[in-house]
């Protein structure tokens, strides 16, 4: 069968052995314009800045609006001295944050303040692995002369111990010291090529640098950070041979808590074994620069403390909620700029001035809409939260109901997505202090959660509790739960299995 067409006659040809058949037929394949109505989304610029910025965790939104500030000239920025604990702006000399309530005593004074508060309520306020004793660090010049003088104090007492000679060998070993105050395991032989000095030399300086404090300093590795610090003891007049020996040799198994085999091998009793095991994780510590004093604990690496995106607190029997940034910025468009922008037509003008005027009085017009449109949201999203998490506010996470973004989406009228990234990598300052995730309002394990705590906290320490066990007690408290599950959330808390959460004394 053949396929013709022309002239708008379509031919079709049958051909069977020697017989050809042809049909005709007449179609009509004109083209016809017509107008049709049809609706479709599109996204506008300013809607897709309003997302990008709605998604923006709090430390990047900062970058973003002082680049914004120093790129657009139409825009005024205005930025209140801030809380160093919430963030929140403040405009008003006090010795008190209007919004979280902390103190605003400046310096090391407000943080030990901070730190004292914190460890009274046993909440997590201001979550920084720096020193506390450091600026806030908000001032780039603070945080790069805190870099360059890292480890100064260390060099220093070294450099009373040793000859001139070594000095540089000296401040080449501290400064391969790692954020744990270790050195690797083949610092003596680099050292040696890179100095082109003697082993000797190198040894005796590492010696030296071993015998400051923190205990442990210059270590390799935390086998030889834990025989560092037993020997200060046996300097001090209290041996521990038994755990210097199960250090050096056996070091693994214990902590897998194979007391029955390393016992055997040691010829103790395996009760004997467990308490010099006890001793070595209460007395001693595998990271020397964590937790010390400020010029070593300088040493470990900088965090930026989380601060919190809402603060939450209380008024009376209620509770209410505050977006920190609309408390510390305020963005306007420059007086000048708008004049210019709203009389461009009426003054001689160039062309290139006509379009810097309008192009930067609009670009700052959608900035600040879409910087407002995210506080409105997240405003919203956080009173919703309010509203439905209340006896989470009130009595912590035993009474968090189960929650989903869909759920908060329908009572503030947005789509799931929006509310997904208003709370997604921000936090909230709640009114017991603790600074916690958006995502522990929707986390419907947290219950589950702190009840297999108290579970443990409560267990025979010669007998504890396996997951079946703790599955079953959990049935009581009205949670079904798995025993898988059980073991997820375990090891989600850090919390060891039964096995090794046996204790013999």
């Amino acid at each position: 069968m053949i396929c013709r067409l022309r002239d708008g006659t379509a031919s079709i040809v049958y051909r069977s052995g020697a017989e050809e058949r042809i049909e005709s037929a007449v179609i009509d394949i004109r083209i016809d314009q017509g107008q049709e109505l049809r609706q479709s989304s599109v996204i506008s610029h300013r809607q897709i800045v309003a997302v990008h910025l709605l998604q923006m965790p709090s430390q990047e939104l900062t970058k973003v609006i002082a680049q914004e500030r120093d790129t657009n000239p139409a825009i005024e920025l205005s930025e209140r001295e801030s809380c160093h604990y919430c963030g929140a702006g403040i405009e008003s000399a006090g010795r008190t944050c209007p919004l979280c309530g902390m103190s605003l005593l400046s310096g090391s004074d407000s943080r030990r303040e901070l730190y004292t508060a914190d460890a009274l309520d046993g909440s997590v306020g201001l979550v920084t692995t720096g020193s506390p004793f450091e600026d806030d660090g908000s001032d780039p010049m603070v945080r790069l002369a805190s870099s360059v003088e890292r480890g100064n104090g260390l060099l220093q007492m070294l450099n009373v111990m040793i000859d001139d000679s070594d000095g540089e060998i000296a401040e080449y070993l501290v400064g391969n010291l790692d954020h744990h105050g270790y050195l690797v395991d083949t610092i003596v032989e680099d050292t040696t090529e890179t100095l082109s000095c003697r082993r000797e030399r190198v040894e005796y300086v590492l010696t030296l640098l071993q015998r400051l404090d923190p205990p442990g300093i210059g270590a390799r590795g935390a086998r030889e950070c834990l025989l560092i610090q037993l020997r200060r003891l046996e300097q001090a007049g209290k041996p521990r041979k038994l755990a210097e020996l199960l250090v050096k040799n056996h070091l693994q198994e214990l902590a897998f808590r194979h007391f029955r085999e390393v016992a055997h091998a040691v010829k103790k009793t395996p009760k004997a074994v467990e308490a010099e095991w006890q001793f070595i994780r209460e007395h001693l510590h595998p990271y020397p620069t964590h937790g010390f004093d400020p010029d070593c604990e300088d040493l470990a690496q900088v965090a930026a403390p989380i601060r919190p995106d809402v603060v939450i607190r209380r008024r009376g029997s209620e509770f209410e909620a505050e977006v920190v940034e609309r408390q510390r910025y305020d963005l306007q468009v420059h007086q000048g700029y708008q004049w210019a922008r709203k009389h461009v037509n009426e003054v001689n003008s160039n062309r290139d001035d006509v379009k810097h005027i309008r192009t930067y009085v609009d670009r700052a017009l959608c900035f600040i809409s879409a910087l407002k449109q995210r506080w409105d949201t997240m405003q919203r999203v956080s009173t919703a939260l309010i509203d439905l998490q209340h006896g989470f506010l009130e009595q912590g996470q035993s009474a968090l109901k189960p929650l989903t973004r869909a759920d908060v989406a329908k009572v503030v009228g947005l789509h799931e997505s929006t509310v997904s990234r208003a709370t997604d990598g921000k936090f909230v300052l709640l009114p017991s202090g603790q600074v916690v995730p958006f995502d522990d309002f929707f986390d419907s394990s947290l219950p589950v959660k702190k009840a297999l705590k108290e579970w443990i906290s409560r267990e025979n320490a010669r007998r504890p509790l396996s997951d079946e066990q703790l599955a079953q007690l959990l049935g009581r408290d009205g949670f079904t739960i798995a025993r898988r599950t059980v073991a997820k959330y375990r090891e989600e808390e850090g919390i060891l299995p039964s096995r090794l959460r046996r204790r013999r004394s």
